[in-house]
This record gives structure tokens, C-alpha cells and sequence, in this order.
């Protein structure tokens, strides 16, 4: 019920709080409102919102005296109106998604409260909303710290341990001795895979704002640039694999040939297992599978299984079944040899 994310943020506002005290300067709750709302799991969240809360305590303090000195032979509700509405306009083009609100709160509370000492009340607001900011991004990096990157790994670590469930499953389906309906719902299973991939793909804007300029050229980058679409293929390949579910009674060699399918399966589950547990062994970049992918006797000999005239006695939709399955292992086959091929050169030129 208590995660270090927010014993982090109970920590930095009570340290916050505590300096506070020590100055004996007024208005110091704004150091601890403004490490409530900066606070997150990430180090590029909170930089983006600490950035956020500072430009709108500036625009908020700047419409606040404009409007203030320009507006007060208006009624106060039209002058508010004018005002806030002025901050929104510029919040928008700013790009504000949360700092509008920020300046809003100033706007209000300094022209109804603090009226008569705007002079010192804004530069304390913006003292001390500068002081929790700087805590809490100080606090990411002291306290637990909490790195985008790491995240963004773990949660393709995470779908990697799916996938080899997956073809695991995949794979004891095309065994003979396979009881029915031992497997999961395939649709279900197919769902759980998009949505970890939508989740993985979603920690990508934390992870660039982390990395400051230029991060497109981060080795971190460029590796879950390089996972991803792995990832998007091999997760394709088991959309496509569940629409062409193999037959139940098949001749002799196209058993076979579902064999050498089954065994391939599991060299994949087996690599994407490395993967999962190399992507989740470290806070920093982790270092790629020490063995490559290694085929199948069953599978490297399959062009002379295929060159069986025996392979003709099955049934048409049957042989396209079969035909597209093995496609499909062939490219999920060939997204992880590409995806290994990137991430040692990424590595190498680290």
C-alpha cells in the first residue's frame, strides 16, 4: 500500500517543510504543495511538470500585475474574468497542459488575498514553488532514485516473459499429446500482449524528457527504439499464428512439419526468456543475450520436408494454414535475429 514513490514525496515535503520552518519566512507551504504536485514516478515526469509550474507561476505573476494596475475600475468578478481568461489564452499557446492552473490560483489568490503586498507575496510564491521543485527532482535522483529508463526496459521486460508463455503455449498446442483447451483463450492472450506493448510504448515520452537534448541519439534510445519494433513484430506473428490455427488430424509429414514449427516455438520462448530477464537485470543499459538464437535441426531441414511429394495429399486449406504459419515463424525467427544484431551494435558503440 506504500510504494517509495510516495515515501519520496513524504520525505522531500517534509524536508521542504522543515527548511521552511528553520527561514521563518511567510507562505512557506508552497515548498510542500508544490512537491505534492511535481512528484511522480519518473525523473523526466517530474522535470516536465516542475517546468510547467514555474512558467505558470510566471505568466500567472506577470497577468496578475497587469491586471491587476490595468483592470481595477472593472468589477473584480470582470477583471478576474478578463484576467484568467488572458492566462488561458496564453497557457494554450504555450503549450501549458498544467501550469495554466498554477497561474490561475496565483491570479485568484493574489488579487483577492494579498491585494495590498503583491510586491513581496510573488517573489516568496515563486521562491518557494522553485525550492519544491528543485527537491523533488533532487530527490529522484537521491532517494530511490526512480529512472525512466529502467521502467522503460523493465515493461519490455515484462512483455518478453509474455511471449514466452506465449509460444510456450503456441508450441504444446502442436504437440501430439496436447490436451484441448489446456491453453488459454487465444483472443485474450493476444489482448494481454497489445495492451503490455501500448503500456511499454507509453513510458517513451518520460524516458525523452529524462535524456535532455538531443535524445533521439541515446543509446537508451535507440535500444527501445530497436526492442519495440521487435516487440510489434513477434507480437504480430501471434495475432497471425491464432487466426491459423493448425488442424487436428494432419497426414504424416505435415505432423512433421508442425513439429519443426513446435521446436522452433520453443527456441523462441527460450530466447525471449534471456531477453525478459536481461532487460529487468540492471538500472542502466543491459548488456544482450550472450548466445544467439540457435535454430532447429527439425527446422534447418525443412526445405526437404516441403520437397516431399507426400506433402500434396493434405487438403488445400490446410497446406495455406500451414504455409502461413510458417511465415510467420520465419519473420518472428528473423525479428529476433534483427533485433539482436541491434543491440549488440548499439552496445559496441556505446
Amino acid at each position: 500500500m506504500i510504494n517509495r514513490n510516495a515515501l519520496r514525496t513524504a520525505l522531500t515535503a517534509s524536508l521542504g517543510n522543515g527548511f521552511a520552518s528553520i527561514t521563518g519566512l511567510p507562505d512557506s507551504q508552497y515548498v510542500a504543495l508544490a512537491v505534492l504536485s511535481v512528484s511522480s514516478g519518473t525523473y523526466g515526469t517530474s522535470f516536465e511538470l516542475g517546468r510547467q509550474r514555474l512558467l505558470g507561476t510566471v505568466l500567472g505573476s506577470v497577468l496578475l500585475l497587469i491586471g491587476f494596475e490595468c483592470l481595477q475600475g472593472l468589477p473584480i468578478a470582470v477583471g478576474l474574468a478578463i484576467t484568467l481568461g488572458c492566462l488561458r489564452l496564453l497557457g494554450g499557446l504555450l503549450s501549458l497542459k498544467v501550469g495554466y492552473k498554477v497561474g490561475g490560483m496565483i491570479v485568484v489568490m493574489g488579487w483577492l488575498v494579498h491585494e495590498g503586498n503583491l510586491a513581496s507575496w510573488i517573489p516568496l510564491r515563486f521562491f518557494w514553488t522553485a525550492l519544491g521543485v528543485v527537491l523533488t527532482v533532487l530527490s529522484l535522483r537521491l532517494f530511490w532514485p526512480a529512472r525512466g529508463i529502467a521502467q522503460c526496459l523493465g515493461r519490455y521486460g515484462d512483455l518478453m516473459e509474455q511471449l514466452q508463455h506465449t509460444f510456450t503455449a503456441l508450441a504444446q498446442r502442436l504437440e501430439p499429446q496436447a490436451a484441448a483447451g489446456a491453453a488459454p483463450s487465444p483472443a485474450a492472450r493476444f489482448r494481454q500482449l497489445r495492451a503490455t506493448l501500448q503500456s511499454a510504448r507509453s513510458q517513451r515520452p518520460a524516458l525523452l524528457q529524462e535524456l535532455g537534448n538531443q535524445p533521439q541519439r541515446h543509446p537508451a534510445v535507440l535500444l527501445v527504439s530497436s526492442l519495440d519494433a521487435a516487440a510489434s513484430r513477434l507480437v504480430t506473428m501471434v495475432g497471425g499464428m491464432e487466426r491459423a490455427v493448425p488442424p487436428e488430424r494432419d497426414p504424416h509429414l505435415v505432423a512433421r512439419l508442425h513439429q519443426a514449427e513446435a521446436e522452433l516455438l520453443e527456441r523462441m520462448a527460450t530466447q525471449v526468456g534471456i531477453w525478459s530477464r536481461q532487460l529487468r537485470s540492471t538500472d542502466g543499459l543491459p548488456s544482450p543475450p550472450p548466445r544467439e538464437l540457435e535454430l532447429p535441426r527439425s527446422w534447418l531441414d525443412l526445405g526437404a520436408e516441403l520437397n516431399d511429394p507426400l506433402a500434396n495429399s493434405a487438403s488445400l486449406e490446410r497446406l495455406e494454414r500451414i504455409a502461413t504459419r510458417l511465415v510467420l515463424c520465419r519473420q518472428a525467427e528473423q525479428a529476433i535475429r534483427d533485433g539482436e544484431n541491434s543491440w549488440r551494435a548499439i552496445m559496441a558503440k556505446r
